[in-house]
């Protein structure tokens, strides 16, 4: 029995269709009992921050998917949930998995996750790892870079107000470098990660068929939209500004904080990061961006 977490987010959904399209029995731990999930699949009610909760999902599993946390696109519900539920979340997630004999773990983090100070969103991200890799099951942590894809979170976004505005903000100047991975590329190397031995004990960065600056990425955006647009530089210090007066004043605000941190650092790894570990060529982001 496989278990996925993060059952009805972006990651989760496409993994659970790909599983049951091949009939694998699969599992989705879900928050509410009105989630949907695909034909086939069970659903089980948990929270990975209710470490009592996890129990009965687990029952029978041999391998989880660790798909469940707050991205950082997302504004933080309450002060301290991206902690709660990406670091903490994980520690109980895999302590109950251990506890449940779990076989293999396959958990879902970032291209350029690293050590942060605390209170950062990236020390978040840090902190799910570290639970991973101290936490004694055999494991295999997935770093892709954005991901692009009809409704992916990224690019979504970026083609949402590419359709409103007439001039874009290019972040931090907009040379940021990132290696956009195409959602059902990273679907095939997570299903053939518990298998390949030759992942166990490492995280794995893993980007697409080609790099773009987040200027070019902006105009593959626009271009897929037949829209005309005015790029604009925009220094990192005023977007980290904007951003946090967006969180204050909206519910579901289009810059955050946390996303920022993305524009910190090179989004990108080696061009054959998924051809050398799963011997397959991704998808170009110039394919189909996926507006």
């Amino acid at each position: 029995m496989i278990l996925v977490t993060g059952a009805t987010g972006y990651v989760g959904s496409h993994l659970l269709a790909r599983l049951a399209a091949h009939a694998e029995p699969a599992r989705g731990l879900v928050r509410s009992a009105d989630a949907r999930l695909p034909a086939g699949v069970e659903a089980v009610r948990g929270d990975i921050t209710g470490a009592g909760t996890l129990a009965a999902a687990l029952d029978g599993v041999e391998t989880v998917f660790h798909a469940a946390a707050i991205t950082g696109d997302r504004k933080e519900p309450y002060r301290g949930a991206y902690d709660r539920v990406n670091r903490l979340g994980t520690e109980n997630l895999v302590a109950a998995a251990r506890k449940s004999g779990v076989k293999r773990l396959v958990a879902m983090s970032g291209l350029g996750c690293r050590p942060a100070p605390a209170g950062t969103y990236m020390a978040t991200r840090w902190g799910m790892e570290e639970a991973v890799r101290s936490g004694g099951i055999p494991y295999v942590i997935l770093q892709p870079s954005v991901l692009f894809g009809p409704h992916a979170p990224f690019v979504s976004a970026l083609a949402n107000l590419a359709r409103r505005s007439p001039v874009l903000p290019a972040l931090g100047g907009g040379g940021t470098r990132f290696q956009p991975l195409w959602i059902e590329d990273l679907v095939t190397c997570l299903v053939a990660s518990p298998a390949k031995d030759d992942l166990l004990g490492a995280s794995h960065p893993l980007g697409g068929a080609e790099i773009l600056t987040f200027k070019e990425i902006l105009g593959v955006i626009t271009s897929a939209l037949g829209k005309r647009r005015l790029v604009v530089p925009l220094p990192l210090a005023v977007a980290r500004l904007q951003a946090r007066l967006l969180v204050a004043m909206l519910p579901k605000p289009p810059l955050t904080p946390a996303a920022i941190e993305l524009f910190s650092f090179e989004n990108a790894t080696d061009l054959d990061s998924v051809e050398r570990r799963f011997g397959f060529q991704p998808r170009g982001f110039r394919e189909d961006p996926g507006v």
